[in-house]
């Protein structure tokens, strides 16, 4: 029992860290002027707030759609660690197109899954490109840091604002690439950068300097200040983070709501239904294309 419940002050804590990193929250902080694509439907909304508060998101638990195996629980735990149906893929190629589209944007020439190295095919970075003669390469990744199988997770994310990203950086990207790199003719010129996320939003610091980078290469060739370019460039990638994780959810059948966004439909939410404890709540919203 004590166990127990020391592993649940530690997950809060860490949702609370993590919530509270640089950026992670950034989706909250959207416009009325936004593009129409950068809003969460009502159902997402609910989900990705419930989640953020720490709060249940059905009734009961049901069995996942997305393995058909697992139990999706109330909390969203185990959808959040399931990377059946494809959807984890999605949200990693959203984010990976952003990140593409303001190097771009940067005059940085990205190339997308390409292969740049000249020992080996196999590996193919999300993105690469040259700055000031170095070749970066970035690998971009989502990872939960509440997940069962990883309770260290948790307690680095407990410990500080993207623990867990880092944690996972270090863990299972940083020497991704460094053989390889090792082997090229000049190393030196070669700079790998995981850009690990956790699902709450979390950079690891290694990422957040590099997408600064990218945000005020972008910036100078805009005519805007980097302090705009950034607000713009991490609200893009916390919305993809918070629509991604809570799609996610909602396909796995642990979310309620009336109607959602489910996999392979191209319409529109009009009304979900969220589950609140003693009662339910109807969200309503106006119909919009994805």
């Amino acid at each position: 029992m004590g166990s127990a419940l020391a592993l649940k002050q530690v997950q809060v804590r860490a949702r609370i860290q993590s919530c509270s990193a640089q950026h992670a929250s950034a989706w909250l902080y959207g416009n009325a002027e936004a593009d129409p694509r950068l809003w969460l439907s009502p159902a997402e909304l609910a989900v990705a707030i419930r989640l953020r508060l720490g709060l249940p998101i059905a009734p009961m638990p049901s069995i996942c759609r997305l393995c058909g195996t697992g139990s999706a629980d109330v909390d969203g735990v185990h959808a959040r660690s399931c990377f059946s149906g494809g959807r984890r893929t999605r949200m990693h190629n959203a984010l990976r197109d952003v990140i593409a589209d303001f190097a771009r944007r940067g005059l940085l020439a990205p190339a997308v899954e390409r292969p740049v190295f000249s020992n080996t095919e196999r590996k193919r970075p999300d993105i690469s490109y040259v700055r000031d003669g170095t070749t970066v390469v970035l690998d971009v990744a989502v990872t939960f840091p509440l997940q069962p199988s990883n309770p260290q997770y948790a307690k680095r994310a407990a410990e500080k604002p993207g623990g867990a990203a880092t944690a996972y950086a270090t863990a299972v990207k940083e020497g991704k690439y460094r053989g390889i790199i090792d082997n090229e003719p000049n190393p030196r010129e070669w700079l790998a950068v995981p850009l690990v996320v956790d699902t709450f939003g979390a950079w690891c610091p290694g990422a957040l300097t590099e997408l600064r980078q990218i945000a005020r290469k972008s910036a100078l060739r805009e005519d805007r200040t980097a302090s705009a370019a950034c607000q713009d460039f991490f609200h893009q990638l916390s919305f993809q983070v918070a629509q991604g994780v809570a799609r996610i959810v909602i396909s796995s059948g642990g979310a309620r709501p009336d109607e959602a966004v489910h996999p392979g439909a191209g319409g529109s939410v009009t009304a979900s239904r969220v589950f609140l404890p003693g009662r339910t709540c109807l969200l309503a919203g106006q119909p919009r294309s994805q």
